[in-house]
């Protein structure tokens, strides 16, 4: 058998006795070839003889291994492995596979001329020659120390991840790794579970309807899954699961397998069905609610409205009685008749704002463009005449708003007349309107300068029969301004006020602008 003899000027081995090559002549492939592989400083690529012994020794070698080739051509390629290999014969045992095979290939330390280690990634090649003789090896090394230090970082990484089980799946669905999360999270150790077909985490129910199937088959074509759903651990307790499946796909987009990430997130849900739960007795008390108002606002206007009858009759007959016959009725007793007079009054006026209140529930209202100058103009009308001259209205006649104008002047008309009202006895009541845009809203401002209204009452106004103030001293029903606020959000508007105690108040009406 020719022999592999090291070259004395390159370091680069010839086999003796080789063929006319397709490239030309035998000298000038060898000399490609020498020069191919003296270019090559990532790998260190030499020939070993059929015993081991390092024949040729490239630039690439050198800097990897940092021997020179007089060094180490020769030597037994055994002297780049830790004591632990050669112990337990590694080299002869990677040539004998070589030989067999005609490939072997490796991952391991590997030992530098200064002593240092590095991880290698190795392919020893057999080379014969055309009687299919042995005639020596072909060694190509690599360091990958960096990449084996970060797949063991990332290695790392994942296992210290404790909340979320990350773990991958061969193309089949079977699993191929296990990090401590999911040890913690499913209960299953790497001896048990690797090997093992993911679908075991799934209950009966979704097995049975081929859900595990589905999800890979989703995640490889959209490359992306995400789900929920109850999973069950090795002691059969189910949990529920945040899931998301990622497919891994070789150089040539091949699928090769699945990455999945589960998280437990049952207390998550089990607090989201316990929110649902109370959403669902509250929409089902609202509506209960709803549906008493609804009653007793029906009740309450009927009651209104048939109570109309008999005041109309005792105000009407207690009047007769005053103007036919009460000159012949004792002063106590015309008193008394009076008396009923006002408490009748005073009864229709409640009643009446009674109606308007119900009906501003009942009303079906239909919001279109309104003039609002205009309104407010309908609005001053249902003023008595000597207090229109004390209202001043300032509002571009080019202004529309999205209103019902029916409601939208009655509103305007019991902020203007309240604002008129509640004056001190001795100073002359006056009141401003001014209406201007603000973006997409029209506001509409009714200003008085009478007494006011404390801060820790301005809320309370808005409700049915909150008065501030005896009916002797600003005579009222206390429903006026609910009036208000029910009107102006049934036409999709809201109304605040501005006031303090001495100083006026300043009530504020936004409606979307037509």
């Amino acid at each position: 058998m020719p022999p592999l003899e090291p070259t004395c000027k390159s370091g680069i081995g010839t086999l003796q006795g080789m063929r006319a090559h397709p490239f030309g002549h035998q000298p000038q492939t060898e000399d490609v070839f020498r020069r191919l592989v003296e270019s090559i400083r990532d790998y260190a690529i030499f020939l070993l003889t059929p015993e081991g012994n390092v024949a040729s020794w490239n630039p690439g070698a050198e800097r990897i291994k940092q021997y020179q080739a007089h060094e180490i051509i020769g030597k037994h390629f055994s002297i780049f492995y830790p004591p632990q290999d050669l112990a337990a014969g590694k080299p002869n045992m990677e040539l004998r596979v070589a030989a067999e095979v005609g490939r072997f290939e490796d991952e391991g330390w590997r030992i530098r001329k200064d002593g240092s280690r590095f991880w290698a990634n190795v392919i020893i090649s057999a080379v014969r020659d055309d009687d299919g003789t042995l005639i020596g090896f072909g060694k190509i090394t690599r360091d990958i120390t960096d990449r084996r230090e970060a797949e063991l970082r990332y290695r790392l990484l994942i296992d210290g991840v404790t909340d979320y089980a990350i773990y991958s799946l061969d193309a089949n669905g079977n699993i191929t790794s296990w990090n401590s999360g999911a040890q913690r999270i499913k209960g299953y150790t790497n001896e048990e579970i690797i090997g093992q077909h993911f679908s075991r985490f799934y209950t009966q129910q979704d097995t049975d309807a081929g859900l595990p199937a589905r999800v890979l088959e989703a995640a490889a074509i959209a490359g992306h899954y995400e789900g929920e759903g109850w999973r069950v651990r090795k002691d059969g307790t189910k949990f529920w699961s945040s899931v998301v499946v990622t497919p891994l796909r070789d150089e040539a987009g091949e699928l090769v397998g699945f990455s999945k990430i589960t998280r437990d997130v049952t207390d998550r849900k089990l607090l989201l069905d316990t929110v649902q739960q109370h959403a669902e007795e509250l929409e089902l008390r609202i509506a209960e609610r709803e549906q008493t108002n609804a009653e007793l606002e029906a009740f309450s206007y009927s009651v209104s409205h048939d109570l109309r009858a008999p005041l109309r009759a005792i105000e009407g007959f207690t009047d007769i009685v005053l103007t036919d016959f009460g000159a012949q009725l004792p002063t106590p007793a015309v008193e008394y008749l009076r008396h009923i007079l006002q408490a009748t009054g005073r009864m229709n006026s409640l009643v009446r704002d009674l109606l308007s209140y119900s009906r501003m529930s009942r009303l079906e209202i239909n919001s279109e463009p309104v003039q609002v100058g205009k309104v407010i103009r309908d609005a001053c009308a249902e003023l008595d005449e000597a207090m229109r001259s004390k209202v001043a209205v300032s509002a571009d006649p080019s202004l529309c708003v999205c209103a019902h104008s029916v409601t939208l002047a009655q509103i305007l008309f019991n902020l203007i007349n309240n604002g008129l009202k509640f004056y001190p006895p001795d100073e002359s009541p006056h009141v401003d309107v001014n209406a201007r845009r603000e973006g997409g809203t029209i506001v509409i401002s009714v200003r008085d300068e009478g007494i006011g209204i404390a801060p820790q009452h301005q809320e309370r106004i808005f409700q049915v029969f909150e008065r501030l103030h005896t009916a002797d001293s600003y005579p009222g029903t206390g429903i006026g301004l609910a009036i208000v606020k029910r009107g102006i959000a049934r036409m999709g508007g809201t109304v605040r006020v501005e006031s303090a105690p001495g100083k006026g108040s300043t009530f504020y009406l936004s409606l979307p602008a037509a």
